[in-house]
């Protein structure tokens, strides 16, 4: 009984509460936009009256989204209040502010929980109590236990006391209560808030955020917001006839993973890559601001900022649609599903596969079959859409495929041979143009070869009027060699520039391929051929059919079981440094060995490799110079230590003298020593002088 007085309580605060609110109302969703960088845009629509409440469930992780991007518009004569969503702050936080807690569950009696918890944590509280003995109002006082007996035993029961303001004071038992009702509007707060955040601490990752209208009457309200969603994702099918013509039909993949159906919504696709982040709004952040303190002095002029002179707008739109028309009734509309078949121009297809007579590529690429798109297209900007024309409708946690694009197409059935990918064989494909105002996205193909399933493509996004190659299978009946030559060829520019030699020369590296066609058709062969920074192709070579930013793509014919030949030659220019300060003999024989240099530049690179020999040749007799005076000083010091050793004894004066006579005549081999470094100097400076000047008068150069 305890329990069902709870119960009852927070059920009639509540009720009280929500009455006191606005018309609650809701708005379906109308319009769904996918978009390839995983983002959707929503748009709900509805009809309401008067005023209006709007509550809308999202999941904890999208409000900071929808925070970011929604839209209120009320297309009537009201005007939109306040939007607003539960506390971002932890449950716990927000029951530790609530003056009492409430256990979930009470057993055994425990005071803890249940209706005598309640009100013992209500004390003074205003209320009116009715019981058996009839309706009693006044100030909770105190709740008390006590131990009962009865003919089955004790039991243990609680009393709540009551004084009323008359001052009289009533003990009434908690089990003969028949209701409570709290009369302070603090207190019924208090109660709200408390079953709110139980509630919300049940359900985590729920978020309401509600909108309101204030109005009169009937009008229309719009409200979109953006949401991440599962990024939808394009299949396409390629059915070529006979002569390589392609038919493309593509399909978009979508999921609805939230927890509200799309039923008869408007859907559209867009192909693009918007700028889309997430940022953190809905969680309540303060900054750190510092306290400075103002001097007495300080004193601050407000400042003037110019106005911007500039503006710039711009704008795009275009829109593309395919068909085909015949002489029959029969249209292609879709595609749509019945048990375990697929209806396909109103044909069941079992019924289609029992027909061996009926060819896949012969049905669809016939004008007769009318074959159109299944949605109409739409530049936004850089942004390409898909607007799908039938409402289509998507149950919560369930995915479609939805058609949205068939036409026919210039194509050529093609080998692509890459020897990074392969070095044996090409890879069968085809040169698909996109012939349509339509973009497809890129995502995975199937090609149908005739009538028989030929193999699986990527294909990246295809603008409207761009080429792409796209290959399916292993060239089977095409082999495919690879040659390789290194040279390097002769300078085709030699020139002297402040004091270096600088030989310009191409380092030649050239590929042949080879290809034999082992089949009885004709083929093309498209040949990739990596472009390598610093590297170009040579004049020999033939111009490339088709540039990209990282290959060159030469088209090459095949006859039936014939043999062919592709040479791309590249060049590579380089250049060989000498300095002419350190030109040695060496360098000078190779260089008339390649006919560099004619006979007077031969002549003056001689006359400097002789001044550059006579310098040489100085500087060893200048060392040498060094080496004599350095040894001498070392004799001269150890005279000088024996002198002073054999000064203390007598008979040592006629060794002593020998030292002395050694010693000058030393001293004389040093003043010669000198003046000839002083000779060899000078000659040394004069030679590098005239080595400079010639070095920097020394202008040559040669065209090969």
């Amino acid at each position: 009984m305890r329990t069902t007085f709870l119960l009852t309580l927070l059920l009639a605060f509540q009720a009280v509460a929500f009455a006191q609110t606005a018309n609650e109302q809701s708005l379906p969703i109308k319009r769904v936009i996918l978009y390839s960088n995983g983002v959707a845009h929503i748009e709900r629509r509805g009809v309401i009256n008067g005023n209006a409440e709007i509550n809308l469930s999202f999941k904890q992780s999208q409000v900071d989204d929808v925070l970011k991007s929604m839209i209120v518009i009320d297309l009537g004569e009201g005007r939109i209040g306040a939007v607003s969503y539960n506390s971002s702050a932890p449950p716990s936080a927000r029951m530790a502010e609530i003056p009492f807690s409430v256990d979930a569950r009470s057993e055994n009696g425990d005071e803890e929980g249940g209706i005598a918890g309640v009100l013992a944590q209500l004390q003074g509280a205003k209320v009116t109590v009715t019981s058996s003995r009839g309706p009693v109002s006044g100030s909770v006082l105190t709740v008390t236990p006590r131990e009962m007996k009865s003919e089955k035993g004790s039991y243990l029961t609680h009393f709540v006391v009551i004084a009323s303001e008359s001052g009289e004071i009533t003990s009434l038992d908690l089990d003969e209560v028949r209701s409570i009702k709290l009369l302070d509007k603090d207190t019924q707060k208090d109660i709200n808030e408390f079953a709110g955040a139980s509630a919300m601490s049940r359900r985590r990752d729920a978020k309401t955020i509600t909108v309101t209208s204030e109005g009169t009457g009937p009008r229309e309200l719009m409200i979109s917001y953006t949401i991440s969603a599962p990024i939808w994702k394009t299949t396409y099918r390629v059915v070529m006839d006979d002569e390589g013509k392609p038919f493309f039909q593509g399909w978009a993949i979508v999921d609805n993973v939230s927890e509200e159906s799309w039923n008869g919504v408007k859907l559209s696709l867009v192909s693009g890559s918007p700028v889309s982040f997430i940022q953190t709004l809905q969680k309540p952040m303060y900054r750190y601001r510092p306290v400075v303190p103002i001097p007495e002095d300080l004193e601050l002029d407000p400042q003037l900022y110019e106005a911007e002179i500039g503006y710039g707008d711009g704008e795009g739109s275009g829109s593309g649609s395919g068909s085909g028309t015949g002489t029959t009734s029969s249209t292609f509309q879709g595609a749509r599903t019945a048990g375990s078949n697929v209806i396909l121009d109103g044909v069941d297809s079992n019924n289609m596969m029992s027909a061996p007579s009926t060819v896949i590529s012969n049905e669809l690429m016939n004008l007769s079959a009318g074959v159109e798109t299944a949605a109409k297209g739409n530049e936004i900007g850089d942004l390409f859409e898909y607007e799908v024309e039938q409402p289509v409708t998507v149950e919560r946690n369930r995915s479609a495929l939805i058609p949205i694009i068939q036409t026919k197409m210039e194509g050529e059935r093609i080998s692509i041979f890459n020897q990074n990918a392969r070095s044996d064989r090409p890879m069968n494909g085809l040169l698909l143009t996109n012939t349509t105002p339509l973009t497809f996205e890129g995502g995975s193909m199937t090609v149908i070869d005739g009538n028989a399933y030929a193999g699986e493509a990527l294909m990246e996004r295809l603008k409207s009027q761009e080429r792409r190659l796209i290959s399916y299978a292993l060239d089977l009946s095409t082999v495919v060699s690879v040659d390789k030559k290194e040279d390097r060829e002769p300078a085709k520019l030699i020139k002297a520039v402040d004091g270096v030699f600088q030989v310009h020369f191409f380092k030649s590296d050239s590929k042949i391929y080879k290809f034999k066609n082992l089949s009885d058709r004709k083929k093309v062969v498209w040949v990739e051929h990596p472009i390598r920074p610093g590297w170009k192709l040579s004049e020999k070579t033939q111009k490339p059919d088709i540039l990209t930013e990282r290959y060159y793509r030469f088209r090459v014919e095949l006859g039936p079981f014939e043999t062919n030949s592709l040479e791309v030659a590249e060049q590579q220019g380089l250049m060989d440094v000498y300095r002419l300060d350190t030109f040695s003999k060496e360098q000078l024989a190779l260089f008339v060995e390649r006919r560099y240099i004619d006979s007077a530049t031969r002549a003056k690179l001689e006359k400097l490799i002789e001044l550059r020999s006579r310098l040489a040749e100085i500087e060893m007799r200048l060392e040498s110079l060094d080496d004599e005076r350095d040894e001498i000083s070392e004799d001269q010091k150890r005279f000088r230590e024996n002198i002073e050793a054999l000064s203390k004894t007598p008979e040592a004066k006629a060794l002593i003298a020998r030292y002395i006579q050694k010693a000058g005549d030393q001293e004389t081999r040093i003043e010669q020593l000198s003046a000839q470094k002083k000779s060899l100097e000078a000659e040394s400076a004069g030679l590098e002088e005239e080595i400079r000047k010639e070095i920097r008068e020394f202008r040559f150069e040669q065209t090969n």
